[in-house]
């Protein structure tokens, strides 16, 4: 068997500048390398933090990944899970690379749009699965499941047969499952190359003969995984702010800019009168009763709303910056029970003065809560929000609870609110 170098990254999360540096690096060692080598990403190339991620659902980002030189990518969380499958053949259209995802597919078991189950890069075979949140109901989302090792084991024989000499598994799990998937690998794939937990493996980790590996998060770290006949090593290079950026991704992310530019600078609507935080979290919430035919509906505004809006004309970029919410519109049932419980929990100053990791530090803000002011115990409501006010992340509700949203998916939080100005201008 011949040597062989792969090269990964992983949720580097909309870093631009991380993502240039990366691609000196990986042009640097395919010059100085006597062997093959090939650059992958193991998911969560997206940020909704970055602008030109952001507006455009992900996909600018696979843009700038193909510019950096990656030959395969798996689907992370960050897109399928926050925008719905729909964004994924936009996110395929974008890439010069195969976007891999075979454990999460459409509810009739076949792919989704713009991916592949697996893809053989010269001599190396690839397979890409990302985590299901089956917890959250993975129907719900508009996806169905499949057991990942009996899948994996078999599209690894499949690409053997093709004639890969190596196997690598590119996992969006997190390590914990990574660890628990290795042992029933082993034999079938030659290392696991993983993402999402965000763990720093300086030199990997073995189990079961399988290495595990993982280069932190952000464009931290570029890993480095040799294959050969004598097995596996792993190393981290870190991504130095002294490593030049290459230029090839800096023009990609600049010819991106004037169409986003184009994008925010359209005029949606107009408001008689400025409108803070919470006051944008009520207009949502009526939206909500309205689009979704709610008894009530409940807001977070430190995730709907994050900042206010003056008076006047609001361009598309005025209503994204004010809402730069992934979240989709969502309608469940609740008891009157849960429903109280539900309002106490985001009623409570102390709740809503703390924040979350998804809030980048902003505070969760008081609920706010259209349709009703106090429910009767007795009876059953249809409740509208989010993802972030339905779903145990949000702290409002309980996973004991069972309970499962539907979602409109793709729509997102500020387009519920472009399309209200469209109707009505203000």
């Amino acid at each position: 068997m011949s040597r062989l170098v792969l090269l990964h990254t992983n949720d580097v999360h909309g870093e631009i500048e991380a993502l240039a540096r990366t691609a000196t690096l990986v042009e640097r060692i395919r010059a100085e390398s006597d062997c093959p080598v090939v650059y992958v990403d193991a998911g969560d190339v997206e940020e909704t933090t970055t602008w030109i991620s952001n507006v455009t659902k992900g996909a600018a980002m696979h843009r700038l990944l193909s510019a950096a030189g990656c030959e395969a990518a798996a689907v992370g969380n960050a897109s399928w899970l926050r925008y719905g499958p729909q964004v994924l053949p936009a996110h395929g259209a974008a890439a010069s690379y195969p976007l891999l995802l075979a454990n999460v597919r459409a509810p009739d078991g076949s792919l989704f749009g713009g991916t592949r189950e697996s893809a053989l890069v010269g001599k190396l075979g690839l397979v890409g699965i990302t985590a299901p949140y089956l917890q959250l109901g993975i129907e719900s989302f508009g996806a169905s499941w499949v057991e990942e090792a009996p899948l994996v084991r078999r599209l690894a024989g499949e690409l053997r047969e093709r004639g890969a000499e190596y196997v690598v598994l590119l996992s969006h799990l997190g390590l914990e499952d990574d660890r628990r998937l290795a042992p029933e690998l082993a034999g079938a794939v030659d290392a696991i190359v993983g993402a999402h937990s965000h763990d720093v493996l300086p030199h990997g980790e073995r189990v079961d003969g399988v290495v595990v590996a993982q280069a932190g998060d952000r464009g931290r770290y570029l890993g480095r995984l040799e294959l050969g006949p004598e097995g596996a090593t792993e190393e981290l290079l870190p991504v130095d702010e002294d490593v030049p950026s290459h230029p090839a991704v800096l023009a990609a992310a600049e010819a991106i800019e004037p169409e986003v530019e184009a994008i925010l600078a359209e005029v949606v609507g107009e408001l008689p009168e400025p409108l803070d935080p919470e006051a944008g979290a009520r207009l949502f919430g009526d939206l909500l009763l309205e689009r979704l035919g709610a008894d009530v509906a409940l807001v977070i505004p430190g995730q709907a709303f994050t900042t206010g809006l003056p008076a006047g004309p609001v361009t598309r970029g005025d209503l994204w910056r004010a809402c730069d919410s992934s979240a989709n519109p969502a309608v469940v049932t609740m008891s009157g029970a849960q429903l109280a419980a539900a309002l106490h929990r985001g009623r409570d100053p102390e709740v809503a003065a703390s924040t979350a990791h998804v809030l980048r530090g902003r505070p969760r803000g008081v609920l706010q809560v259209r349709g009703l002011d106090e429910p009767d115990p007795e009876r059953e409501y249809r409740v509208a929000g989010t993802d972030w006010e339905l779903e145990p992340i949000g702290g409002l509700v309980e996973e004991a609870w069972g309970l499962r949203p539907e979602y409109e998916f793709p729509t997102i939080v500020r387009e519920v609110l472009e399309e209200h100005f469209a109707r009505n201008g203000r």
